[in-house]
């Protein structure tokens, strides 16, 4: 059997479909919702330029014309510096403001149009065989097996709650507040301060349009009417909140499955490499499965090799962010 499946067509699931689909195995993505659809989170790291390259779609990035930056302005446990991504002998390193429902919208259609079939179905589920291994799934159409399942349903989690795999909490329970505003804004950006109880990000993503994202400790929780003081002369949006305390599933490989993207783990996005993170495990995943379907790696090799490698790279991510954290004595982390 050669056909895998996708719950979720994000990043994660969209990326893992385009390698899948190059190796020639066959891919259907479930998605509970139509796109493009709203999401948070439009910073891209220039991380994210050799990833796409290698998927095919690079083009497609940079023909959507973002606002891309060079780096950061941080008030971080000290005065406001920039802080530049780096550069190489083309010259400095530059990021992107992308607007995330379109983002996503037209790297699904890549996938999609590289031959994925996509399915709209809310009531999927796990397939499990006699053994309680992942054997498929199941849709109000009737099941689909497939060798592999890989659970990119972001914090539905689909997969992951139906296999009961618990979440280790690596930090306070954390929230974000995030909307946008609309009008002139003629301060440095885009830009992180920190203070005592949160710290708060500001970025262009389009002429006219600024989003700002606040996280802090859920009892430090501000009114929904909240904006940062630099943008209240500004149009506000609604806005909206999301849990970004940092967690991740005991188990992110076993029989039949992975799961990737923020169904795997998160971090809040202070080091804004959420949707570079969700690309990387997608990938990761893929040639995993890639190895085993195609080369006759043995599954539990390819299962081992992501635990190890989802966990190693979480982990350090943990430390250089709690390092951060307590220079800036927030949340909890102390010096």
């Amino acid at each position: 059997m050669r056909n895998v499946v996708i719950l979720g067509g994000g990043p994660s699931g969209s990326a893992a479909a385009l390698m899948l689909l190059d190796a020639q195995l066959s891919v259907t993505i479930m998605e509970r919702a139509s796109f493009p659809r709203y999401r948070p989170g439009e910073t891209l790291h220039p991380g994210v330029e050799p990833l796409l390259a290698k998927l095919g779609v690079w083009e497609r990035l940079h023909a959507a014309e973002y606002v891309r930056h060079a780096g950061v302005w941080s008030k971080w446990g000290g005065s406001t510096r920039f802080v530049p991504y780096g550069e190489d002998d083309t010259g400095p390193w530059r990021g992107y403001q992308a607007i995330r429902k379109n983002f996503d919208h037209w790297l699904l259609q890549a996938a999609c149009d590289r031959g994925a079939t996509l399915r709209v179905d809310t009531s999927s589920q796990a397939l499990l065989d006699s053994s309680n291994n992942v054997d498929g799934v199941t849709t109000a159409q009737g099941p689909i097996p497939s060798a592999y399942v890989i659970d990119c349903s972001g914090g539905a989690r689909v997969l992951a709650r139906q296999l009961h795999i618990p979440l280790i909490r690596y930090s306070p329970r954390l929230i974000a507040q995030y909307g946008y505003v609309n009008g002139c804004f003629d301060q440095p950006v885009p830009s992180i301060c920190a203070d005592q109880d949160s710290w708060t990000w500001i970025a262009q993503i389009e002429p006219q349009r600024i989003q700002w994202t606040r996280v802090c400790e859920v009892s430090n929780r501000l009114h929904s009417s909240w904006i940062p003081d630099a943008l209240r002369h500004l149009t506000p949006e609604p806005s909206r909140c999301a849990d970004v305390t940092w967690r991740m599933a005991k188990a992110v490989a076993g029989p039949g499955y992975f799961l990737a993207g923020d169904a795997a783990a998160v971090l809040d996005p202070s080091s804004s490499h959420g949707v570079l993170r969700a690309i990387m495990s997608g990938m990761m995943a893929a040639h995993l499965i890639i190895r085993q379907l195609v080369y006759g790696d043995a599954p539990v090799v390819c299962a081992e090799t992501y635990q190890n490698w989802f966990t190693s790279w979480f982990q350090h991510d943990v430390e250089a962010m709690s390092h951060a954290y307590r220079e800036a004595r927030l949340f909890g982390f102390q010096t």
